[in-house]
């Protein structure tokens, strides 16, 4: 019964998809057969992983049959950005002891150590020109870290990109 149960856990984990993507109800995302990428000036230390998700990002909308265009003859606009979190990583764990005597007491306790990490999760938005609304977007829960090698960088972008873009519709 254990394997049973440790089996099935194995199982469920694997299950979770390595995006999450979203999509206005109701929109014909085949309709669209050009695009353009909205200029942006978020995030401007990370350019080498903006060069890096828009090299992948024109091959997958390639693959799905859109072609680049000009922004004023464009079916649908691709905006990309990396989403910034910071995650506590250390012991919340506090020890701590005290006196007391005749209404008066000594205390202490051990401080709360740990690093604040930056991660990167990236996220592609198509928004439809006409309305200015997003029809579709995707978020990868694959994170990149400040220090990753370039090469790790480029990997994990490219593969969030074709996670993403298996999911849609077209």
């Amino acid at each position: 019964m254990r394997w049973f149960f440790l089996s099935l856990c194995l199982f469920l984990g694997a299950c979770v998809s390595p995006v999450v993507i979203d999509s206005q109800e109701g929109a014909k995302l085949d309709q669209y057969r050009s695009y353009a990428f909205v200029e942006q000036n978020e995030d401007q230390p990370r350019e080498l992983d903006d060069q890096r998700a828009r090299t992948a990002l024109k091959t997958a909308l390639s693959e799905k049959g859109l072609s680049a265009s000009t922004s004023g003859q464009a079916d649908v606009h691709v905006k990309h950005f990396f989403k910034r979190e910071q995650r506590y990583d250390g012991s919340v764990v506090q020890f701590g002891f005290g006196f007391s005597r005749n209404n008066v007491g000594i205390g202490t306790t051990t401080p709360v150590e740990g690093d604040i990490t930056e991660e990167y999760k990236l996220v592609v938005q198509m928004i439809d020109p006409a309305t200015n609304n997003v029809v579709w977007q995707a978020t990868s829960r694959d994170r990149l870290y400040d220090d990753m090698r370039s090469e790790r960088r480029s990997e994990h972008i490219q593969k969030a990109v074709d996670e993403m873009f298996q999911r849609y519709p077209g």
